[in-house]
C-alpha cells in the first residue's frame, strides 16, 4: 500500500512517486518475489465515473499486457486497485524520456534517426495486432543509457478517451471530452472525433515527434522543412515528415514499417556497431559491390539475419547466414528454381564447409508469431490457413518437407498475403519455449505427416491465442471458449491435425 492508500498487491512494495500526468500517476516499486524494481502506472480517479471502464480495462488490457516487443515496455501485471482504479505493473528501465533528451540537444543526427526507426518498429508490431497507441509523443518514449527506445502507454489513452482531463495545464494541453491525447501531436481528424483514430493518426503523431526530434521544435502552423533549418538533414527525411503530416490521412504512409524501411535506407547502417558491419561484410564478401547493409535483424550462435538493399534495383533483401549447419540448403536450392505465391522467394543460395547462406525476398508485414496476442476471427483464420495449406501442398508435391513449420516462419506482405519461409532449417528454441519443439510430436522423423501435425498446432494457436501447446485429456483436445465458438467442421479439422498419434492425422 502506498502513501495514498492504494492497495495494489502483496508482492509489490511501493517506494516513491516518480511521475505524474493527465491520465496517470507513476510509482517506482519492488516486486518482492524477485526483488526487482518495477514501475506502477495507476490511472486517474476520474475513470471511476465511467461505469464501462472496468469492463473495458479487463477486456482490452490483457491484449496490451501481451504485447511483446524489444521496443515496447513490458507489462508484467495489471488489475484494479482497492479504490477501483485500473493499474499496470511494468518493467522499470533506468533512463530518461525522449522529451528531456530533445531539450538537452546532445544527440547526434544518426542517433535521432535510429530512435525514430525503433519507434516505428514498435508501432508496426502494435498496429499489426490491431493496437493503436493514441498518444505518441516524446514524453511517452523512454530511453535507456544505451539509447535503446521503449514506447510507453500503449492503449492507456483508449481507456481514458471519454473521461474528463484533470489537468488543463499539461504540456500542449490535453483535450477535454470525447477526445483524449496531446493536442500538438493530434492528427486533424482526431480533433473532430476520437472515432477517427487509426493507424494513420498514430503516424501523424509520429511525424510531429520526428520533426521535433530532428529540429528541436514543434511543426506549428506553416512549418519549415527540417533541412531548411539544418542542411545536414537529408531531403529524404523532409519527404517522410511531409507525408506523415499530410492533413489528408489517405496520403500518409500506409504503415510504420514503410517509414522504418525508408529511414533505414537513409542511414545505410550508421546505427550499427563496427563489429556488426564487419561480420555482415564477410557474409556478402563476393557481392559486396551489389548490396548495401541496412540493418541487423538477428545475431546468435547459430548465425545471423541481415537486411540489405540491392544497389541496382533498390529492392530490400534478407540474407540469412547459418553457421556449422547446412540444414535447409537442399530445400533452398530447390525453391530457388520454383515459385509459389505463398512461399518466400529464394533469390540465391550458397555454402561452404562452415557457412550456408540464403538470399530471400523481404516481406514488410512481420510474422505470424507477432500476431498471436489475441485469437483470429474465423474468416481471417480461414484465409491465412488456406494459404498455408496451399503452400505446403505445393512443397510436398515437389518433394520438399518443411520440418520446422511454426509461427515465426509464416511471414506477411504489406497487403497481408501469407508466405512460408525456412524450409528444412534446423529448429532452435532456446530461451523462450519450455518443452522444446511443440510442433513435432515426440521428436518424430520429419515427413508430410509431421508437417500436418505442426500445422494443426499452429492453427490451434491462431484460434485460441494460446501461448502453450495443445493439451489432451482422456483422448480429447482441451479447448477454450474461443475455440468452442468456431464452426464444428473447423474444430474437427484442427482436432484431427492435432491427433496425438501423427499417423492418425489428416
Amino acid at each position: 500500500m502506498d502513501s495514498e492508500g492504494l492497495c495494489i498487491s502483496a508482492v509489490i512494495r511501493f517506494k516513491k512517486r516518480i511521475g505524474h500526468g493527465g491520465m496517470a500517476t507513476v510509482y517506482k516499486g519492488v516486486q518482492t518475489s524477485l526483488e526487482r524494481p518495477v514501475a506502477l502506472k495507476v490511472l486517474k480517479k476520474t475513470l471511476l465515473d465511467r461505469k464501462d471502464v472496468k469492463s473495458r480495462f479487463e477486456r482490452e488490457s490483457l491484449i496490451i499486457a501481451r504485447l511483446n516487443h524489444p521496443n515496447i515496455i513490458d507489462v508484467i501485471d495489471r488489475g484494479i486497485t482497492s479504490k477501483g482504479q485500473p493499474y499496470f505493473v511494468m518493467e522499470y528501465v533506468k533512463g530518461a524520456d525522449l522529451k528531456d533528451l530533445i531539450e538537452k540537444g546532445d544527440l547526434k543526427l544518426s542517433q535521432r534517426i535510429h530512435i525514430a526507426v525503433q519507434i516505428c518498429k514498435a508501432l508496426a508490431y502494435a498496429h499489426d495486432n490491431g493496437v493503436i497507441h493514441r498518444d505518441i509523443k516524446p514524453a511517452n518514449i523512454l530511453m535507456d543509457r544505451q539509447n535503446h527506445a521503449y514506447v510507453l502507454d500503449f492503449g492507456i489513452a483508449h481507456f481514458c478517451e471519454k473521461t474528463q482531463a484533470s489537468n488543463k495545464n499539461e504540456d500542449h494541453h490535453t483535450q477535454v471530452g470525447d477526445v483524449m491525447g496531446t493536442a500538438a501531436y493530434m492528427a486533424p481528424e482526431i480533433h473532430a472525433s476520437a472515432d477517427n483514430t487509426s493507424v494513420q493518426s498514430d503516424l501523424y503523431a509520429f511525424g510531429v515527434l520526428f520533426y521535433e526530434l530532428v529540429t528541436g521544435i514543434l511543426p506549428l502552423g506553416r512549418f519549415e522543412l527540417p533541412s531548411t533549418q539544418n542542411p545536414n538533414i537529408p531531403k529524404a527525411i523532409d519527404k517522410v515528415i511531409e507525408r506523415c503530416l499530410c492533413p489528408d490521412e489517405s496520403q500518409r504512409p500506409r504503415s510504420a514499417s514503410e517509414i522504418k524501411n525508408l529511414l533505414l535506407k537513409v542511414m545505410h547502417g550508421a546505427h550499427l556497431a563496427p563489429a556488426q558491419k564487419e561480420r555482415a561484410k564477410k557474409t556478402v564478401s563476393k557481392a559486396e559491390d551489389k548490396f548495401s547493409l541496412l540493418d541487423v535483424i538477428k545475431e546468435d550462435e547459430f548465425g545471423a539475419v541481415y537486411l540489405f538493399e540491392d544497389k541496382v534495383q533498390h529492392d530490400l533483401l534478407v540474407i540469412k547466414k547459418r553457421t556449422n549447419s547446412s540444414a535447409g540448403f537442399r530445400e533452398s536450392k530447390l525453391l530457388h528454381k520454383l515459385h509459389h505465391p505463398n512461399i518466400v522467394t529464394v533469390k540465391g543460395v550458397s555454402k561452404n564447409d562452415r557457412v550456408f547462406i540464403s538470399v530471400m525476398e523481404y516481406l514488410k508485414g512481420g510474422c505470424l508469431q507477432d500476431r498471436l496476442i489475441k485469437p483470429f476471427g474465423w474468416k481471417s483464420f480461414i484465409s491465412i490457413a488456406t494459404q498455408i495449406c496451399e503452400a505446403m501442398d505445393y512443397a510436398h508435391r515437389n518433394q520438399i518437407i518443411h520440418g520446422n513449420l511454426r509461427p515465426r516462419n509464416i511471414l506477411f506482405t504489406s497487403k497481408g498475403q501469407a508466405k512460408i519461409s525456412d524450409f528444412g532449417f534446423d529448429e532452435h528454441y532456446g530461451g523462450g519455449q519450455e518443452g522444446g519443439n511443440w510442433y513435432n510430436h515426440l521428436g518424430e522423423e520429419k515427413s508430410v505427416k509431421t508437417d500436418v501435425y505442426a500445422a494443426g498446432v499452429l492453427f490451434y494457436q491462431m484460434l485460441t491465442a494460446s501461448q502453450q501447446p495443445p493439451e489432451w485429456q482422456s483422448g480429447k483436445l482441451c479447448t477454450n471458449a474461443q475455440f468452442d465458438a468456431f464452426p464444428k467442421p473447423l474444430q474437427n479439422v484442427i482436432i484431427q491435425n492435432n491427433a496425438v498419434e501423427s499417423g492418425s492425422a489428416l
